[in-house]
């Protein structure tokens, strides 16, 4: 047997020892709880004041997403999820700084909340797929873009009450556009700090939503899970059971930390299925064919 063929071997062993362990007890797991967000609010304190005074107000801090229902402790359900999911966005592009947890919340005035937990912006209203279908699909599930969109309400539902996070890679807000040159340089300025922010989440479905670059993936891939092995799951791009030409999927495996990562387009592209099946496609064959226990 070559190298090469030991090595899959070798990671397809870790797999299923990794799955007998989520499949040994059906009982839940009592877990200390843990407020994530006061923990980042720390962070971000050490994190902003590290900045310059005149860049500080553009500052965006980010994490689990409240939720409007006050009921709703966030903290608690991410501690308590199977899937954590966290989209790793490029930059705020407003122009100035604000907390993205509280997008949902009718802090930021009432008619502006209402349009983000309704998906009236079509931005979130991708993002709000993506996480459905992410928390949603089973191993052997066909599940794809035209499933989300007959389940809307349900997608709705989900978005105001179950637990993503929100990562913007380059902290200081910027405009509507923003260089792959400028988030590689705020990747590269912020290592450290980005790595404790993901080291207190933990998610194990990270989604980089970098458009065309790949800036994103590559810190995830090269900084964070740097040395560590893993299993590449990619391939044809497949919409309606049919292979779309010149367009491939990349999803990354780390059955060491049992996490996997998604190369995504921004959730502002135009052609919704695209956006959703980019990181459908790659999600149903590992969910289906490598760790049918996630």
């Amino acid at each position: 047997m070559n190298k090469e063929k030991q090595h899959l071997v070798d990671l397809q062993s870790k797999i299923d020892q990794k799955s007998k362990e989520l499949k040994s007890t059906n009982e839940p797991r009592m877990k200390k709880y843990v407020n994530y967000n006061e923990l980042l609010d720390t962070l971000f304190k050490q994190w902003k004041n590290s900045y310059n005074e005149d860049d500080r107000d553009k500052f965006c801090q980010d994490g689990i997403v409240y939720k409007n229902d006050s009921s709703i402790d966030v903290d608690l359900l991410w501690g308590q999820s199977s899937r954590r999911v966290a989209f790793l966005l490029k930059d705020c592009p407003d122009g100035y700084g604000y907390d993205t947890r509280e997008l949902l919340l009718d802090k930021i005035g009432v008619e502006k909340a209402n349009k983000n937990r309704e998906l009236k912006v079509k931005f979130l209203k991708n993002l709000a797929k993506l996480l459905f279908g992410l928390l949603e699909m089973k191993a052997g599930s066909v599940f794809n873009d035209k499933d989300v969109d007959n389940q809307m309400s349900e997608v709705i539902d989900c978005w105001n009450s179950k637990p993503f996070v929100f990562i913007e890679s380059k902290k200081l807000a910027g405009g509507k556009t923003v260089s792959e040159r400028a988030i590689e340089n705020a990747l590269l300025r912020d290592e450290v700090f980005l790595k404790k922010e993901l080291d207190i989440l933990r998610p194990n479905i990270i989604v980089c939503c970098n458009g065309t670059g790949d800036s994103i993936f590559n810190f995830i891939t090269q900084k964070y899970f740097k040395g560590k092995e893993y299993i590449h799951i990619g391939g044809d791009y497949i919409v309606n059971y049919k292979v779309v030409p010149d367009m491939k999927t990349c999803l990354w495996y780390y059955p060491q930390d049992n996490v996997v990562v998604i190369k995504a387009f921004h959730p502002s592209v135009a052609a919704k299925w695209k956006v959703l099946e980019k990181v459908f496609c790659p999600f149903r064959y590992y969910i289906t064919n490598v760790n049918p226990a996630f």
